[in-house]
């Protein structure tokens, strides 16, 4: 079995990453199988580079520049496998981050670590988002069903 070699894809829908990264890594594992890595998502608007000056604002805009990347891959909400989340300074009190998430992920609830920090790469950012998917193609969802 011949394994096809990782790929790397910056959706133009997303801002630009520093030169030091992509947005996503694909890397085929096998029988139609691929593992999408997502770095990082920030509540950095896509088209003029803004970061808001809200928690609440940012944690809206990360969430949705990982669905864009995602769907760049044809991946999906149901595909992911395993979430960090990264908050600077994390107040149990802040239902703003679970009410978001919630609504982006919607009934679905994968593994997922809240990881509360002192900074971000940037200093006006106050969350980040990684999310790692295992998605199938239909080839191979059919060879499973065939079982």
């Amino acid at each position: 079995m011949t394994t096809l070699p990782s790929y790397m894809v910056n959706p133009q829908q997303v801002h630009p990453p520093q030169p030091s990264y992509s947005h996503v890594c694909v890397a085929p594992i096998g029988n139609g199988v691929k593992l999408v890595t997502i770095a990082g998502q920030i509540g950095k608007h896509p088209e003029t580079g803004e970061i808001p000056p809200s928690f609440a604002a940012q944690v809206e805009l990360a969430l949705e520049n990982a669905r864009r990347c995602l769907r760049e891959v044809e991946a999906d909400i149901r595909d992911i496998v395993r979430v960090q989340q990264f908050i600077v300074n994390l107040s149990s009190l802040d239902s703003t981050r679970v009410w978001a998430y919630s609504r982006f992920m919607g009934d679905y609830r994968p593994p997922s670590t809240v990881i509360g920090v002192q900074a971000l790469a940037q200093k006006e950012l106050l969350y980040e988002i990684e999310v790692t998917a295992v998605v199938r193609t239909s080839i191979s969802a059919d060879l499973d069903n065939d079982e």
